[in-house]
């Protein structure tokens, strides 16, 4: 009877001790998952900030040629067929 008694204590021992150290991996497990997550959402955070800053450069470059004043008139020569005061217009007829 003794011995069996050892025994049973020796299990609830084994599953005391399981059960004490498993709440303490279990919470590092879970923290260690939601930090592999924040660096997976930072990785796709960099990347999108730099096509964002890619996509503001051209933007910016864009407003400073509009600025200069030599796109609009591009522009207006091309797509609107203005001409400057004082230009002669020659018409060629397409085949």
């Amino acid at each position: 009877m003794n011995r069996r008694r050892k025994k049973v204590k020796r299990r609830y021992g084994i599953i005391a001790i399981i059960v004490i150290l498993s709440v303490p991996v279990f919470y590092l497990g879970k923290r260690v998952y939601k930090f592999a997550g924040a660096l997976l959402e930072e990785r796709e955070l960099e990347k999108k900030k730099i096509v964002l800053q890619a996509e503001n450069d051209v933007m910016m470059l864009r407003i400073e040629e509009y600025r200069k004043g030599g796109l609009t008139e591009t522009k207006a020569r091309e797509d609107l067929g203005m001409i400057r005061e004082g230009e002669k217009v020659f018409l060629v007829p397409k085949k």
